[in-house]
């Protein structure tokens, strides 16, 4: 084998490996813009939800305070009744099913917001997978493009 066979089959070698090394960070690049979309993605869905979750939290302080005054007016009511019982017994009757019907829903958006904070727990979750991911397809980019610096290098 001549010289110029050698070199031709060491350059051939070379546009070979650099090739592939160039295929291989383009698919690392779209890799991590796959997951860069994915990640803003989910952190626009994760602001989403912690919105919603505080608008509930909100709600749900607003029927506490309710039902802590509904309460309240059925106590004062309640003591009045001792002295007047026919008079006010109607009225203790609707405010306690209006009490009953507040304790449902405080319930009920307990359970919701219950369902919110492990939805955002899930979200927060893949969120921590998606950056996991991000951070190893910056990593293995970056081992590309270290390898075709020291190719690069070596071929000069």
């Amino acid at each position: 084998m001549t010289l110029r066979a050698v070199q031709f089959l060491l350059v051939a070698a070379l546009l070979a490996a650099s090739a592939l090394l160039w295929r291989r960070d383009l698919e690392a690049r779209r890799d991590f813009e796959a997951a860069g979309a994915r990640l803003a993605e989910l952190k626009s869905a994760l602001t989403a939800e912690k919105s919603r979750a505080e608008g509930l939290r909100e709600d749900l302080g607003e029927l506490r305070t309710q039902l802590d005054r509904t309460r309240r007016l059925r106590d004062e009511a309640q003591a009045e009744a001792l002295r007047e019982r026919q008079a006010y017994a109607e009225r203790t009757k609707e405010w306690s099913r209006a009490i009953d019907g507040w304790e449902r829903a405080v319930k009920a958006r307990d359970a919701r917001l219950a369902e919110m904070t492990a939805r955002e727990k899930r979200l927060s979750d893949r969120l921590d997978e998606a950056t996991k991911h991000a951070e190893e397809a910056v990593r293995r980019a970056e081992e590309m493009r270290r390898r075709i610096e020291e190719a690069d290098k070596a071929a000069r």
